[in-house]
């Protein structure tokens, strides 16, 4: 969950990146995507993507546009570039207020500028101004994530899709990113699209796939393996890969990366057995918190003692536990 509670549960998900025009309707008036490609490495639980996109002012007259790119929690910006036409803009973090004027004074005078600012915890926006007519305008953005297994299972998604988006008490009319433009159901992409992943993990891949697209995988060893489309296309759907490093047994391992400036870094992973057997799981301790309050007289605490009952009758042989009740 969103820590400014901008996000309901189950809904933090990092969605695709999209321009539109600034003070218009981010519905209609937005720049066409021409091309999109993702280049990802992998590496264990993390997930750094180098995203290359390609927009072009198909109107009749300069615009300022608003690049967007609304991430989980779980991912962090680390770089963005831009090239309108011969021009490169390239990112840099300053203070908020800062920026903003540096910002206002370049667009004043008519220059191509370009701001990068942090809506919310999760929503990146950049504005960029004077963007001629049939300018084209290539993004580069780097961005890294956290990949959270659940029931073993790791997943990376690519999102190719805009999707509506939860606001969380923003103003609409503020606000402009939340009301972001998306592909319907079944639509076909308008645009050029294809992705490559190399994942390399700690421990021997026991599964990888995907259930959004055909790929084709190249081995490289028990731990690593190339990813690439079938055939380029399918912008239409987000782009997920799923792989699963749990095997019968407890397994660990190590990546090594050598750093550029005499740092290097490792890292460690730990997988418990997919399936444990009793044999493997052992002794456990429990510590059983019970409120014996005058409020809990009656139905509640009789509820608390048929749970605590229940609770004892699935301890084994080999496990510990204490009560410990509170008033």
């Amino acid at each position: 969950r969103d820590p400014g509670g901008s996000l309901p549960p189950g809904e933090d998900k990092t969605l695709s990146p999209y321009f539109y025009v600034a003070g218009g309707d981010p519905e209609t008036e937005r720049l066409p995507l021409k091309e999109t490609r993702a280049s990802v490495q992998i590496a264990g639980v993390i997930a750094k993507v180098k995203v290359r996109q390609l927009f072009e002012n198909s109107g009749g007259k300069p615009i300022e546009a608003v690049y967007v790119f609304p991430a989980s929690t779980r991912a962090a910006v680390h770089g963005m570039r831009m090239k309108i036409g011969a021009r490169t803009v390239e990112a840099k973090i300053e203070r908020k207020a800062q920026a903003r004027a540096q910002y206002e004074q370049a667009k004043a005078e008519g220059k191509r500028a370009s701001l990068l600012e942090q809506e919310r915890p999760n929503v990146f926006t950049m504005n960029v101004a004077n963007v001629m007519p049939k300018d084209r305008i290539e993004v580069e953005l780097d961005y890294s994530e956290l990949l959270v297994p659940e029931e073993s299972v790791y997943e990376f998604v690519y999102p190719t899709v805009v999707g509506p988006r939860y606001g969380g008490g923003a103003d609409p009319q503020k606000d402009k990113w939340i009301a972001n433009p998306y592909l319907k159901e079944g639509e076909k992409e308008p645009y050029r699209f294809d992705i490559d992943l190399h994942v390399e993990t700690a421990i021997p891949l026991k599964e990888l796939s995907s259930p959004s697209h055909k790929i084709t995988v190249n081995y490289l060893s028990q731990a690593s393996a190339d990813v690439r489309l079938q055939e380029s296309g399918g912008g239409n759907k987000d782009f997920v890969l799923r792989y699963r490093l749990s095997g019968d047994q407890i397994e660990s391992g190590v990546l090594l990366w050598k750093g550029e400036k005499g740092e290097n870094f490792f890292l460690t992973m730990l997988e418990p057995p997919r399936r444990p057997t009793a044999a493997q799981i052992p002794p456990r301790e429990y510590i059983f918190l019970l409120d014996v309050s005058g409020s809990m007289h009656g139905f509640p605490l009789d509820t608390a003692k048929v749970l605590a009952k229940n609770l004892f009758d699935q301890l084994r042989p080999s496990d510990f536990f204490n009560v410990v009740t509170f008033s």
